[in-house]
């Protein structure tokens, strides 16, 4: 196929009705396309400790979560994390299988399950924070120290609008 003889005009960047140039510059498509870069560069440095960071970000939340002594349910979990149930499960499966989280049943709810780390999954994320905090340092000494700090802030500041329009 050769490339064309004139330069599109503007109707034909249209594609129902959009300009896909707007497309494009969706904050939306920017932010999933950073999250798969940062994604790599820290599974990348978590692998020798077997984890993805979607793996150690709930083991993590599931270790702060035992510092209150409160049992964690599901759906505190997924609510804290901001992943839905499935999404939740599908992470969780692998973990459990290696026995590094637990559930059962919440046994102030019998409907709710608990999630919570084990003594192998307290092991394994210890192994893994000083891991993860290499990729931290990695991607701040790749994208700038104020650039990550800039970029944590909107990221917050995104998320708690999102939750607050929900």
């Amino acid at each position: 196929m050769s490339p064309p003889d004139t330069a599109p005009t503007p109707a034909d960047r249209m594609i129902g009705g959009v300009d896909v140039r707007d497309i494009g510059a969706c904050a939306c498509l920017l932010a999933r396309r950073t999250a798969r870069l940062s994604t790599q560069l820290f599974d990348a440095h978590l692998q020798p400790a077997g984890l993805t960071i979607g793996q150690f970000g709930v083991m993590a939340r599931l270790f702060a979560g035992s510092l209150s002594g409160q049992p964690m349910t599901m759906k505190d979990l997924s609510s804290a994390i901001g992943m839905d149930p499935t999404t939740l499960n599908r992470t969780l499966k692998p973990l459990e299988a290696q026995a590094l989280v637990r559930t059962e049943p919440d046994a102030r709810d019998r409907r709710a399950r608990v999630v919570s780390l084990t003594p192998p999954g307290r092991e394994r994320l210890a192994q893994a924070a000083p891991l993860w905090q290499a990729a931290d340092a990695a991607l701040r000494r790749t994208i700038g120290t104020e650039t990550t700090v800039a970029l944590s802030g909107l990221l917050d500041l995104a998320s708690e609008k999102l939750k607050a329009a929900a």
